[in-house]
């Protein structure tokens, strides 16, 4: 009989790894003599382990190596399911919790995308707080190793990783052994955790609280958006300037993703995802300030260089927290939601979430790889429209833009995320009898930029929504983590071959 911990399905590796991560809130609330939810998190946290154990008695004798399919499907279910458990102790300390609330605020926090649901992570003690934080930050290593060890396998499109060579000759069909999750994980998780750690200590050094300093590293990690930015202090800006270093890992996977060109000297700059989110961050930065800068001479308000460069400074760090999709505004940033430039902040703000960060990170949106291959391929078709006779120019290593299969998945993956973007702004439209909190709950979900609906001045009240926009919510929060090309897998042929 055999109980070993690798030879298990995804869903059921990361099933007993939150059973035992719930100790720490335990902890914490014992620490704070809040017993009864302290025994909660301890007693659910036993009864994981033993359901585990169960399941392992009773599959030991069942000798199984998972191939694509199966990983692909264990995947999906983990968002649908896990949350289930992860919302147990929410639901058993407080009433007005349902199951279907707890539900949907665990896949909020799982899927990364930060939309608060309930009260209970602002204001029911430091244990739920930890554990919503904990929940996305799990969410996030969750995605960077299933992407990396489940969906580059499949050979959908490589770039989607980015891995065009392996080193040492090897080839896709290397990396489907059913250990490939346990050794992705290997090398990720560590790292993952190293730049956690760093950003806790950098913000305890600037003067954050530490606890607060550990909700806010969790939060910029997986770009989740949990009251990441809500901390007033006379050193904001350094603070914030400690986080706005950070994003940067969610802009390009070349950053902790080693296996890539590991002959060549990485360079930063050379990096397209890095470089177009550059040209992006400083182009609406300078948009949105020089509009404001116009209509503050226009109205004949008072300016001073320190309060242009604080507004400045406000943009940039917003402009680049929603293109990573975390979606926390600076807090030294002047916006008025009943401004005439308002509506165009708006707009500015919803098409950087849709752009994303970069692929293989815990960004959300259509990516940036993405659309730098839409934009490679479209100045491509404009030329050969110009000149007939001309060859079509062949730059960057491993050919990226010029790849057939690249250019018509990006393209695919443009067009059904903009299907899924009409199919739920006309359903949440009719929840609110208005296209315009239907279109930001939409992007907000498929984006996983919770934050994104609340700072253009909606408010979600659960208690309003009946139990189908609930669980359509919940839908879209999944498959704008799952990238929605996790369904064209789905359905692949080439994916359901042993």
């Amino acid at each position: 009989m055999r109980l070993s911990f690798i030879d298990r399905a995804i869903f059921l590796q990361l099933f007993v790894i939150i059973s035992l991560l719930m100790i720490i809130p335990s902890i914490i609330a014992f620490a704070e003599k809040d017993y009864f939810v302290g025994r909660t998190f301890l007693y659910s946290s036993f009864a994981g382990v033993f359901v585990f154990l169960l399941i392992s008695i009773a599959l030991s004798n069942i000798p199984k190596t998972q191939n694509n399919f199966d990983q692909l499907v264990s995947f999906i279910l983990s968002y649908l399911f896990l949350p289930v458990f992860m919302a147990m102790p929410m639901v058993l300390c407080f009433d007005y919790v349902s199951f279907l609330d707890g539900w949907l605020e665990m896949v909020s926090a799982f899927s990364t995308t930060g939309l608060n649901i309930t009260p209970v992570g602002t204001s029911d003690g430091s244990a739920f707080q930890l554990w919503l934080a904990m929940v996305s930050w799990i969410g996030g290593i969750f995605f960077w190793i299933g992407a990396v060890s489940i969906l580059l396998p499949l050979n959908i499109s490589k770039f989607e990783i980015g891995v065009t060579d392996f080193p040492s000759g090897l080839s896709n069909e290397a990396h489907t052994s059913s250990n490939s999750v346990i050794n992705y994980a290997r090398q990720l998780i560590p790292i993952y955790i190293a730049i956690t750690i760093s950003l806790w200590l950098f913000l305890t050094l600037a003067g954050v609280p530490a606890f607060k300093a550990v909700l806010m590293s969790m939060s910029v990690i997986s770009t989740s958006g949990f009251e990441a930015t809500s901390y007033n202090a006379t050193n904001i800006f350094i603070v914030e300037g400690i986080i706005l270093l950070f994003f940067v890992f969610a802009l390009s996977k070349s950053l902790f993703i080693r296996d890539i060109n590991e002959i060549q000297k990485f360079r930063i700059f050379k990096d397209p995802e890095i470089r177009l989110a550059l040209i992006i961050i400083l182009t609406v930065t300078v948009l949105i300030f020089a509009n404001s800068f116009i209509v503050m001479i226009s109205e004949n308000a008072k300016i001073s260089i320190i309060f242009l460069f604080k507004h400045l400074w406000g943009i940039f760090f917003t402009v680049t927290s929603y293109l990573v999709t975390m979606g926390n505004e600076s807090n030294v940033w002047f916006k008025d939601l009943h401004s005439p430039t308002a509506e165009m902040t708006v707009v500015a703000l919803m098409g950087l979430t849709i752009i994303g960060g970069g692929v293989a990170t815990t960004a959300g949106g259509v990516k940036l790889l993405r659309v730098y291959i839409l934009y490679r391929n479209a100045a491509q078709e404009v030329d050969m429209m110009l000149h007939p006779n001309s060859i079509p120019s062949k730059k960057g290593k491993g050919l990226i833009s010029d790849n057939k299969s690249n250019r018509l998945m990006a393209w695919i993956f443009f067009m059904l995320f903009m299907a899924a973007l009409a199919f739920f702004t006309f359903t949440f439209s009719m929840l609110f009898d208005d296209i315009g909190p239907g279109l930001a709950l939409s992007v907000s979900a498929l984006t996983t930029t919770g934050p994104l609906f609340v700072n253009v001045g909606y408010e979600l009240l659960i208690n309003d929504l009946n139990q189908i926009f609930k669980f359509l919510l919940g839908v879209a929060m999944i498959l704008g983590r799952l990238e929605i090309l996790v369904i064209v897998a789905l359905i692949s042929p080439s994916v359901w071959s042993k």
